[in-house]
């Protein structure tokens, strides 16, 4: 505990600045450091910018990227004379998951090869784990903005927290060391997300006490459910400074239960794999400030019209990405636009509410509780599939559906499913494969990812 306190500064003041900059020939801290001020611009002066930078890539697009130039010659659009998304919008144009899927190849710039990029890959809520490509230069912004958001709540790097989050499965010895050094190395202690049982809930209490977190940056329903379990048992919480919630929809109920437990304020952020940083509360708890130094967010209504103070469709477009650009992305979320001003002194535009997404859990007939992200992070690295599908039949049967790909042989799709599924096994749950021409939609026409048939839940 008191390495972590000592090291925090130490990191902050010289180990990240040296590592980043000279020895990995990184932006991530020089990005951090230029960008601390632009919140405080005027909100002419933040407009200005943004609308000049979507211009830039609108041009670029219309130059280098063979989809939108496509599409500008179809909708009859001059990107020169275009500095406000409402132009595009009045065009009709947007993309969704569906057509980058379909077009992958033609979204991504002429001037990169995909294998100089960096890839990720989105959250799959839908099914449909989508590959994403960004420079390295433009992943060094985001991790740059995601430091700035976390100084408005006074959370600065290096700042010894834990983080309770996903990762891959079935990760052998060395691998988990190397996943927890490079944690540590940012003063970090990583906890699973994935085993959200009360037992391992409160064995990892005493990981952050002794660890000496100031913070935990969680999805919402695992330290939700320790917030719980720490009440129901008794045990003293962590001396912490604030909890992070990301992810999931952080719902009034969860945030007070943290809040009365844990005795600190919670901070909700909104992100998603497509763009990382979306937005992010400050100390004043009065909505969520936008990253609008990279990102264009709309609020809109069902026919494509703005709203404000009303819940509507998030699109998004990344003033920032010009290796895989995205130009009014549906992002399959819903939130609430605000026009109202925080009187911390940022004029970033805000989020007033994130509706977003729910996540179930799972609990094995032993009484083994997994997050429902674990069914998503589980697949990353499984070839052949297109889309996917799990059904909840029974306590102790999991079905799973899988449009194949085309890319890969079946046997080899289903051999490699079982072996990543292997965990579950041991706690009495069993996995069936199901291969399908097609997935039925929910009544509102989206895909979901994870049902349940479990006591005739639906």
């Amino acid at each position: 505990m008191i390495f972590t306190q000592l090291y925090g500064p130490m990191y902050r003041n010289l180990v990240f600045p040296l590592y980043d900059s000279v020895l990995r020939r990184r932006k991530t801290y020089s990005y951090y450091r230029q960008i601390l001020s632009v919140p405080y611009l005027s909100p002419g002066e933040i407009d200005r910018m943004r609308r000049d930078r979507l211009r830039a890539l609108l041009e670029y697009c219309g130059r280098k990227v063979p989809y939108y130039r496509r599409l500008f010659s179809e909708r009859g659009i001059d990107p020169s004379r275009v500095d406000d998304v409402r132009m595009l919008r009045e065009s009709g144009m947007s993309i969704t998951k569906e057509e980058i899927r379909s077009h992958s190849d033609e979204f991504i710039s002429e001037d990169f090869n995909i294998g100089d990029l960096v890839c990720n890959f989105s959250g799959g809520t839908t099914g449909v784990p989508l590959p994403l490509y960004k420079t390295m230069d433009y992943w060094c912004m985001r991790m740059a903005i995601k430091l700035r958001s976390e100084d408005w709540i006074g959370k600065r790097p290096g700042t010894p927290s834990a983080i309770i989050w996903g990762h891959k499965a079935n990760l052998g010895k060395v691998a988990r060391a190397r996943r927890q050094l490079y944690w540590n190395f940012q003063n970090y202690r990583f906890l699973s997300a994935m085993d959200i049982g009360e037992e391992s809930l409160l064995t990892y209490v005493g990981e952050i006490k002794r660890y000496g977190a100031r913070y935990i940056e969680s999805y919402v329903n695992p330290v939700y459910l320790m917030a719980k379990t720490i009440e129901k048992y008794g045990v003293d919480p962590p001396w912490l400074d604030g909890i992070v919630t990301g992810a999931e929809r952080l719902h009034d109920f969860q945030k007070e239960k943290m809040e009365d437990v844990f005795r600190c304020p919670v901070f909700d952020r909104y992100g998603c794999s497509e763009f990382t940083n979306i937005s992010c509360e400050c100390g004043k708890h009065r909505g969520q400030h936008i990253n609008a130094d990279n990102l264009w967010v709309e609020v809109v209504d069902k026919n494509d019209r703005p709203v404000i103070g009303e819940e509507g469709e998030v699109v998004i477009t990344d003033l920032m990405n010009y290796a895989m650009p995205f130009i009014r992305y549906r992002l399959d979320d819903t939130a609430v636009m605000t026009d109202r001003k925080c009187g911390c002194g940022r004029n970033f535009p805000m989020l007033e509410r994130i509706v977003g997404k729910e996540t179930r859990t799972f609990t094995a007939p032993d009484g083994f509780e997994l997050h429902g992200k674990y069914f998503q992070w589980i697949l990353y690295n499984v070839p052949g599939i297109f889309r996917f599908q799990f059904v909840e039949k029974s306590a102790d049967h999991i079905l799973m559906r899988i449009i194949e790909d085309g890319k890969t042989p079946r046997e080899e799709t289903e051999r490699r499913v079982r072996e990543a599924f292997s965990e579950l096994a041991a706690h009495g749950v069993r996995i069936t494969v199901e291969f399908t021409d097609s997935i039925p939609l929910t009544g509102a026409g989206k895909m979901s990812f994870f049902i349940s048939e479990r006591d005739g839940r639906a």
